[in-house]
């Protein structure tokens, strides 16, 4: 197929649907490496604040309940209030939690923190993905959408790898800490780079 026919135009990524895939990786590889960094710091946790086993591993199912509750009206969200409208909310929150979660005094404090880290974090990889497809349109659906595969599978493998890393070597805090940096650049990037839709323009 000649690069210059209109097929191969059509297919191709541009520089707007490359930064576009950029965030949604960004975003979506720290909504999922939180399920699993906090394991390797359980343990920690549970001996830093003098709790039992049961009530410490609430900080891990505390965020993953939260993703779940929230995953199903993502798409009436996105309707109602726009697609970019909800990313940057979904992104603040979870920046939001992830920088209370380093400033947990408590057990329970750690696990309502987590909680709405997991609000935030169980919206990114659906709204990203409705991004992605509106962006890219169906020509390019099956390209960008191979694109959000990459943190589907690496970030449950790299969270204990780094969770277990930075609970060796320095406070278990930085778990979460980590991504409040990472967040901001992404919230900062998507309000200059992310295109606004239909549903968006409605509000």
């Amino acid at each position: 197929m000649p690069t210059g026919s209109p097929s191969a135009v059509a297919f191709r990524l541009t520089p707007e649907l490359r930064r576009t895939s950029t965030l949604v990786v960004l975003g979506s590889i720290m909504s999922i490496l939180d399920t699993t960094i906090v394991a390797v710091a359980l343990a920690t946790l549970g001996r830093d604040f003098h709790v039992s086993v049961t009530t410490i591993q609430w900080v891990a199912t505390g965020y993953l309940l939260a993703l779940a509750m929230v995953t199903p009206v993502t798409g009436w969200a996105v309707d109602r209030f726009g697609a970019k409208r909800i990313w940057m909310t979904s992104t603040a929150l979870f920046v939001a939690g992830s920088s209370l979660c380093g400033l947990a005094w408590s057990a329970n404090s750690l696990i309502a923190f987590r909680v709405l880290q997991g609000i935030g974090g169980g919206m990114l990889l659906p709204v990203g993905q409705s991004i992605l497809a509106r962006a890219a349109g169906p020509q390019r659906m099956g390209r960008v959408m191979s694109i959000i595969g990459a943190p589907m599978v690496l970030g449950p493998i790299l969270g204990p790898v780094i969770g277990g890393l930075i609970v060796s070597n320095y406070s278990w805090r930085w778990i979460f800490y980590i991504n409040v940096p990472i967040g901001i650049v992404t919230l900062l990037l998507s309000a200059r780079w992310l295109p606004r839709f239909d549903t968006d323009e409605r509000f």
